[in-house]
């Protein structure tokens, strides 16, 4: 930044204008100032610094775009909780800066809902009206960080768990009979279990104690759907 600051004091200095235009003859980095373009390009170098996402150049537009004006609180909020994978560091400062961003413009239980529908797209609709219906609020309700923070969470989270039973019902190859599947969704129930325990081992012992090949076709859709009705099992309700 301070060499495009140089830059652009070298570049007045060599350049002679002869117009009697006062926008021409402002001086560049008073104009980056008086535009307020500044404070945007630090704040989203830091942010590029932060997040290290693998495409930089889409993450720029992304950040750019939020900040159009006809872009409601609501997208802006998902695009910076979307900047980066939930497991990443920068994550955590991204959820408070939608958070902010929506407390600014006056945050109810409505607009933190319809942020949760953005962030479910993606998921079947049956699976996230049941996810919602365990973590909405009431439209007219106040929506405090910690609660935000979690529900946001379970959302993105929803589509992990439908990445990795896509993944593990396409390793399954031709034996994804009844039996098998049942045997894998009996292993995705257990308690504490994480996708780092969805192993060969594992996955090898569950369809060993199926005792039952052939019995019917599942199919990936229906599969993937057993899944994540277990992921809203998993879903603590308020209290």
């Amino acid at each position: 930044y301070n060499e495009y600051k140089s830059y652009l004091r070298m570049s007045k200095k060599d350049k002679k204008d002869t117009s009697n235009s006062a926008e021409k003859a402002t001086d560049p980095i008073e104009y980056l100032e008086k535009t307020g373009i500044t404070s945007s390009i630090k704040e989203v170098m830091s942010l590029l610094i932060e997040n290290r996402p693998k495409d930089p150049i889409t993450f720029l537009s992304q950040y750019f775009l939020q900040q159009v004006d006809t872009v409601s609180a609501t997208q802006q909020a998902q695009r910076l909780i979307c900047l980066t994978h939930h497991s990443r560091p920068a994550f955590d400062d991204n959820v408070i800066r939608a958070y902010k961003v929506l407390r600014d413009a006056g945050l109810t239980g409505k607009m933190h809902n319809e942020l949760l529908r953005g962030l479910l797209v993606g998921i079947p609709p049956v699976i996230s009206e049941k996810i919602l219906e365990r973590i909405a609020c009431k439209d007219v309700d106040v929506v405090p960080q910690p609660l935000f923070y979690g529900n946001v969470l379970t959302c993105l989270v929803a589509h992990d768990y439908k990445k990795h039973t896509e993944l593990l019902y396409k390793e399954l190859g031709t034996i994804c009979d009844r039996g098998v599947c049942d045997a894998l969704l009996h292993l995705l129930s257990q308690d504490n279990i994480t996708k780092y325990d969805i192993n060969p081992t594992s996955v090898s012992r569950a369809i060993s104690s199926s005792h039952c090949y052939g019995q019917n076709y599942v199919s990936s859709e229906g599969f993937v759907l057993a899944a994540l009705n277990i992921y809203v099992g998993m879903i603590a309700q308020p209290t």
